[in-house]
């Protein structure tokens, strides 16, 4: 009769026992994410209301930047050059006429470029100034901030002055010639007017003396 009992008893505990481990084996699978639901919760309840507005500005601005990424175009990756002409009106070119230690033939030099240029050269007035450079004094003509128009006016001068070259110079911005203006020798027909129009004033000056 005990016997019986006793195996009675154990069937119980064994149907008992099966019966309740299944809602465990469920209750501590789910364990995990109610565990990081009520963590997350804490963690929320635990900050300011400063602190969540800035979790959230960062989150949303993350996330804005991170959907909105676009390749900038390479226009904009560009080294940028800056001509020199634009930052200093003072960079430009000149035409070197001489270079010599005696400063009276660099002045003497200096004198008659400037009245021969007056009479033969027609859409600018080039003036011409001596530059002292250890030990030789140059003379130097002109003033271009474009060293095309500094080769051609040299090109102007060879025939007279054989060594005459460009050279990258302070120049006077207020003597640079106006980007529409012709350069140019003055033809024999401008010449002959000229000369008629002085000697007409001479003639004309000398007889209001008399």
């Amino acid at each position: 009769m005990r016997i019986k009992l006793l195996f009675y008893f154990s069937i119980c505990c064994f149907a008992i026992s099966c019966s309740t481990s299944e809602p465990t084996t469920r209750d501590d699978s789910s364990s995990p994410d109610s565990d990081s639901d009520i963590s997350g919760e804490y963690r929320d309840e635990d900050l300011s209301s400063a602190e969540r507005m800035l979790l959230s500005t960062r989150s949303q601005l993350s996330n804005h930047y991170s959907d909105n990424m676009v390749e900038v175009p390479d226009l904009y990756m560009q080294e940028i050059v800056v001509d020199e002409r634009q930052t200093d009106p003072y960079a430009g070119f000149r035409v070197q006429l001489l270079s010599t230690r005696n400063v009276a033939e660099a002045d003497s030099v200096r004198d008659y470029f400037v009245a021969w240029a007056d009479s033969m050269i027609a859409g600018y007035e080039p003036d011409a100034y001596v530059v002292f450079r250890s030990p030789n004094y140059r003379v130097r003509a002109g003033d271009f901030q474009e060293r095309e128009r500094a080769v051609h006016f040299s090109g102007m001068l060879k025939s007279r002055y054989p060594d005459a070259w460009v050279v990258h110079e302070r120049i006077e911005p207020s003597n640079v010639p106006a980007d529409t203006s012709e350069i140019r020798f003055r033809s024999l027909e401008e010449l002959k007017f000229e000369q008629e129009q002085e000697r007409q004033m001479m003639e004309s000056d000398t007889s209001a003396v008399d």
